[in-house]
């Protein structure tokens, strides 16, 4: 018995060390750690981004109302957990009323399972006033859609899958509508949008950018969504070097823009994929106050409308 109880005490300590490791990526050499600092600040140096937010049919009493974003956490190391655990400091440190989680919470099944206790544990010390909501992205779908979205609930947030939640905020109606993810062929707009009216204001969560097309006709509020990362590298006057990843136009891979009658918000997020690089695209913490939208614009920007989403190959998001 205590021959057995020794191999058990070294067995985990060797599963320990192996943990370390993996997790403790290695000092590189004393030449390299100025260029590795510069890198390290690139991919972890979190950009607060204050948005004033326009948005259909919002009430003069939910004029002002702050709401934070985060998306692509892709929490696939250590370090991304770290990243995320100081992005819920600096979202519960701007006191906003709702929360927003706008898909791809890890890479792949792998990860996935390795992180998904620590990743809802972390989500439960988001604060807001009235709730944090979730949708998922193609990652998520590609790694286990059931075991994330238990995760996200057990954490305390709402995830939307093709369905809205009303809520009642500052005594003014408030609708949620999360649309599941595009590339993964689970968009349901008609879906998500069922029982609404053109005049009820609405918050569109949708992780693809690409999924505005689709919205038109329901007259959503605002849409929020991920999915390019912000273009990954981003060139001063040319903007980002990754050109294919969305159909609608590449300005909709950063940052706020009008698509036809309504507004865009395309978060940078948080993680990296594949190439774990960020050139002029700092991970983001969108900080929005909603305002009302202006009027209707005859010269808006008019996209090509698509009867139903095309598939897709999987790409690198």
């Amino acid at each position: 018995m205590a021959t057995a109880g020794l191999r058990t005490l070294d067995d985990s300590r060797v599963a320990r060390r192996r943990s370390l490791r993996v997790d403790q990526p290695r000092k590189p050499p004393v030449a390299l750690r100025p260029l590795h600092r510069i890198w390290r600040r690139t991919i972890d140096g979190i950009q607060v981004m204050p948005v004033a937010l326009p948005v259909r049919q919002l009430t003069p009493g939910l004029t002002g109302l702050v709401a934070c974003q985060i998306s692509d956490l892709h929490v696939d190391r250590e370090e991304d957990l770290r990243r995320l655990e100081h992005a819920v400091r600096i979202i519960n440190a701007q006191s906003p009323e709702l929360v927003f989680l706008t898909g791809d919470y890890f890479s792949g099944g792998d990860t996935m399972r390795r992180y998904l206790g620590e990743f809802s544990r972390t989500i439960a010390q988001l604060s807001p006033l009235h709730g944090v909501f979730a949708i998922l992205g193609n990652h998520d779908h590609w790694a286990s859609a059931a075991m994330i979205s238990d995760a996200l609930k057990a954490s305390g947030a709402r995830v939307l899958a093709n369905e809205h939640q009303r809520l009642l905020v500052r005594g003014e109606p408030l609708t949620i509508v999360g649309i599941d993810d595009l590339w993964s062929r689970r968009a349901e707009p008609a879906r998500a949008f069922s029982g609404l009216k053109p005049e009820d204001c609405t918050i569109v969560l949708a992780h693809n950018p690409d999924t505005a097309p689709y919205l038109r006709s329901f007259a959503p509020g605002v849409m929020l969504s991920g999915h390019t990362h912000g273009g990954v590298v981003r060139i001063p006057y040319y903007g980002s070097l990754i050109r294919s990843i969305l159909q609608i136009g590449q300005q909709y891979s950063a940052g706020l823009n009008r698509y036809n009658e309504f507004y865009i918000y395309t978060n940078r997020g948080l993680g990296t994929f594949w190439l774990r690089i960020r050139i002029n695209c700092r991970p983001e913490v969108s900080r929005f106050t909603l305002i009302p939208c202006a009027a209707e614009s005859e010269n808006a920007d008019v996209a090509p409308r698509r009867s139903r989403p095309r598939r897709r190959r999987r790409a690198t998001s």
